[in-house]
């Protein structure tokens, strides 16, 4: 699976912790929500359709079209919501696409729709135009100054279908002081920070598992100052610190997740 790689708040050590819940608590930073979605890859093929990519393999010559994306969903539901939202997009975005047929250069959307649900609410049918990248033949991901101002200049226009179209969406983070969860949190760590004398909490048999129970306790307090999903249904966000990309989501939700992925199989058709 084609991906972006982002560092896991809960695993970072140390006083770079204590840098970064001033960041998000204080500084009022942009961060882009998760969504539960279906991620494609899309560009202009030198023929003039489009192609996707979801793997490593979609990325040679050949035209991987909408259908053939579609098809790999295990789901029914999906199948028809990721095609229909690539149909449109196909129409009403061809005229405007910011990159040229044989470009190299590929969007990343986010397919959204009530099918498209695991332990998430439900979100309504959209395509999120969510970045501009190049794709290495071995899946890796980078962009320059230029993709993404061509990018900024990208505006596609939904004429009445079903899917609403939405560029890069963020929110701003308000300044939480007064709401003591950093200061909590703070206090905590600097005890950590006196008991390892600065070393990695994870070289501390001991306290590496209070340490992170410690930063988990700060992300659930973060998310519910912040949002008003309940925690286990929230997908949680990222940020950029540092030349950096860190996600932020609580453990409930990841449990429910993993939960919701493992139960049987839906008997005589059935949907849960």
């Amino acid at each position: 699976m084609l991906t972006e790689a982002r560092d896991n708040l809960a695993r970072v050590d140390g006083k770079k912790l204590l840098e970064i819940a001033d960041f998000l608590c204080h500084q009022s930073p942009v961060v882009r929500p998760i969504f539960e979605c279906v991620k494609i890859f899309a560009r202009l093929h030198e023929t003039g359709e489009f192609t996707y990519a979801r793997h490593p393999f979609d990325l040679g010559t050949n035209i991987v079209r909408a259908e053939d994306i579609a098809s790999r969903m295990k789901d029914p539901g999906r199948q028809v919501a990721v095609l229909q939202a690539l149909e449109e997009v196909e129409r009403e975005c061809a005229a405007s696409w910011p990159f040229s047929p044989g470009s190299s250069s590929w969007i990343l959307l986010e397919v959204l729709h009530p099918e498209i649900k695991i332990a998430a609410a439900e979100n309504p049918p959209a395509v999120i135009f969510r970045k501009a990248t190049r794709l290495s033949s071995r899946g890796n991901l980078t962009t320059t100054p230029l993709l993404e101002r061509m990018f900024k200049t990208f505006a596609p226009v939904n004429s009445g279908g079903s899917f609403r179209f939405i560029i890069d969406p963020t929110i701003q983070l308000p300044n939480i002081s007064g709401s003591g969860v950093f200061t909590t949190f703070h206090q905590q760590v600097e005890g950590i920070l006196y008991l390892t004398e600065g070393q990695q909490f994870s070289e501390f048999s001991g306290l590496g598992s209070f340490a992170e129970e410690t930063v988990g306790e700060f992300i659930d307090g973060l998310l519910e100052s912040n949002f008003s999903l309940s925690l286990d249904s929230n997908p949680g966000f990222y940020f950029s610190f540092e030349d950096s990309i860190y996600q932020v989501r609580s453990k409930l939700f990841s449990a429910k997740k993993k939960e919701e992925v493992a139960a049987p199989l839906p008997v005589f058709g059935i949907r849960r």
